[in-house]
């Protein structure tokens, strides 16, 4: 592939010519003179490099693209995961089988050393501590195309075990620190890593049940103990979550994914809470076979931190008695309120239970919504009423509208107000129609006053009043 008369990826038979991305297009054709040139195509290689991504992230938590079609990732997590770094090289081969491509892996202590192992071709392990002798016997030309190579070859050092022998001081002035990078991968001490999101091989918890779990006390006991491992080593790197997201996995296939949030930071009984909540609500159709929990937001633990005069937030012993009530009425039995988007005062007040993550407020603006001050009490549904006139008959909406009647009596709702029976109607505005299609085609909506100076938001829906609101 060429790109700005640069070769920007190639394949094997092109790397065993001498060609390497980065080159010029005719020092790569007079390297390989039967190389094959096409222009590159960036959004076609990302579509398909995606499906590559997709493939190893199975396998690993976290995987870094470093161009030319290659990653680079950590291997400790999926070691461990599988039992052994052949075993999860293997499951990376099994996952890249269906596409069909030539596969390279090399394993190492360092991203130099591995990339280069990964060059020899097959699956090469390094064992650990082996970098430098590994990298001893190669051509400094792995170094890259710039000058270095050829100066170092001047200088009579031929390979990475000559170069890294040179003192520090003398690299340092002869090639700068260009040099020094070069001395230190030389020597098996690359110190470039992996970036890593927010989501490492450390700060995944996957657990797997063989014969499946079916309950939510079964699943309790079998998490409890990973998940304060899982916390504790969070909290040995000084970090906490206050996001996290969980996924169920049912021996069917079926999945089960939810972001779970609360003030503050969730401790290792707060997960398996909402692992329990979780496995009760879904749907998975048969025994769960898979937990994961990945953090979504890590913070320090210092910005929970209580301030020097107490504060910082909900009270600690408010949280306690909350996640308390809530662990034995049920997860919907504490609820949180957070200002909603719509047009009915039930909307403009989203409750959620404890925990989760609220709704995303949905954007205006909202014709037909009710302007402050809004009602103290909002009836979740709106309760049913009646509206009569001065002979005793219902009043339409569409009456009201044409001005060809008046509300003379109010019957309130019977869990909205004392039993008091009808009321006088005072005062009286509207109506206002907002177009609501699960409510009916067009909702009226009124304002009234009665005689006991109970003020009301009123809806007309259906042929029907619904008290909506109340002011005292």
């Amino acid at each position: 592939m060429v790109h700005a008369l640069r070769i920007v990826a190639c394949d094997e038979s092109a790397r065993a010519d001498g060609v390497r991305p980065g080159m010029r297009v005719r020092d790569a054709q007079a390297a390989s003179p039967m190389l094959a040139l096409a222009p590159a195509d960036p959004v076609g290689e990302a579509l398909a490099f995606e499906r590559v991504l997709r493939a190893v992230l199975a396998v690993v938590p976290v995987a870094e693209p470093i161009g030319d079609g290659g990653l680079v990732f950590r291997m400790r997590g999926a070691s461990r995961f599988y039992g052994s770094e052949p075993r999860a090289l293997e499951a990376l081969r099994e996952a890249l089988a269906p596409l069909g491509l030539q596969v390279a892996l090399g394993v190492a202590d360092d991203r130099f050393a591995a990339e280069l192992a990964a060059a020899a071709g097959g699956a090469a392990i390094v064992p650990p501590g082996g970098s430098a002798a590994f990298l001893a016997g190669l051509p400094v030309s792995v170094l890259g195309d710039g000058e270095l190579p050829g100066m170092l070859h001047r200088l009579g050092v031929h390979t990475l075990g000559g170069f890294a022998q040179l003192p520090e001081a003398s690299v340092r002035d002869r090639f700068g620190e260009a040099g020094l990078v070069a001395l230190a991968r030389a020597r098996g001490l690359d110190d470039r890593g992996v970036d890593d999101p927010g989501i490492g091989e450390e700060r995944v918890l996957r657990l797997e049940f063989e014969p499946g779990i079916e309950g939510t006390a079964e699943l309790a006991l079998a998490v409890r103990e990973p998940v304060e491992r899982f916390v504790r080593q969070l909290a040995e790197a000084r970090l906490v979550c206050s996001e996290i997201r969980i996924v169920l996995r049912g021996e069917e296939g079926r999945i089960s994914e939810r972001l779970w949030r609360q003030p503050g930071f969730l401790r290792a009984p707060d997960i398996v809470d909402r692992m329990r909540w979780q496995l009760a609500e879904s749907d998975l159709g048969s025994a769960l076979v898979e937990v994961q929990a990945l953090p979504e937001r890590l913070d320090q633990d210092a910005e929970h931190m209580p301030g020097l005069w107490g504060g910082g937030g909900i009270d600690d012993r408010a949280k306690h008695a909350l996640e308390r009530l809530q662990g034995m009425l049920g997860r919907e039995a504490v609820l949180t309120a957070a200002p909603g988007g719509g047009r009915l005062l039930a909307e403009r007040g989203v409750l959620t239970p404890w925990g989760d993550a609220p709704a995303v407020r949905a954007q205006g603006p909202w014709p037909g919504a009710l302007p402050p001050p809004r009602p103290a009490t909002v009836f979740r549904p709106p309760l049913p009423v009646r509206l009569l006139d001065e002979a005793g008959e219902p009043v339409e909406a569409a009456a009201l509208d044409a001005r060809e009647g008046a509300p003379a009596r109010f019957v309130p709702p019977a869990s909205g107000a004392p039993a008091s029976g009808p009321r006088r109607v005072v005062a009286w505005a509207g109506p206002w129609p907002i177009r609501r299609r699960e409510l009916g085609d067009v909702v009226h909506r009124i304002q009234l006053l009665d005689g006991e100076g109970d003020a009301w938001v009123l809806l007309h829906a259906d042929g029907a009043w619904l008290a909506e609101g109340c002011y005292t």
